[in-house]
């Protein structure tokens, strides 16, 4: 419990002395200090299982890995805007993409976010194709969309 509450100290101190520039996560078992302004290292996705995973590399031996899922549907978004309660169904029925940091495929994290508008394909068959890949490529190298995402999480 003292190293629990430690880790959140040290991690909320660095939040304020870096100008929000990093995000303190926390779950009931987990803190995660994760840097919204730095691009990922690596990253894979599966559209089969709808998965993605971006790793960072925070220097000095510090990585975190981040993984989450991608859904297609019909609901509208404003890309990076966050919705609490998503419908989803596997069929990905849908033209809308959304991603998710989800606890259930981020052994190391296991953390959750709401859900985070990314963008609107021509057809439900390209959105199928492409969201979970694209969701990685937006977690990874786009700033804007990894800050949404990142301050998502809940």
């Amino acid at each position: 419990m003292k190293k629990i509450i430690l880790a959140l100290v040290v991690c909320l101190s660095g939040i304020f002395a870096a100008n929000a520039a990093n995000v303190c996560v926390k779950n009931n078992t987990f803190i995660a200090f994760l840097k919204k302004s730095v691009n990922g290292t690596t990253g894979s996705s599966t559209n089969t299982g709808k998965q993605w995973t971006v790793t960072f590399d925070y220097g000095n031996n510090v990585s975190k890995t981040v993984t989450g899922l991608a859904a297609c549907n019909e609901i509208s978004g404003t890309t990076g805007t966050a919705k609490t309660n998503l419908y989803t169904s596997a069929s990905d029925a849908g033209t809308k993409c959304w991603c998710q940091i989800g606890p259930a495929y981020g052994a190391e994290t296991g953390l959750t976010s709401y859900w985070v508008f990314l963008d609107t394909y021509q057809d439900s068959s390209t959105c199928a194709s492409s969201c979970a890949n694209d969701c990685m490529t937006a977690v990874k190298t786009n700033t804007t969309f990894r800050t949404a995402i990142f301050e998502a999480i809940w």
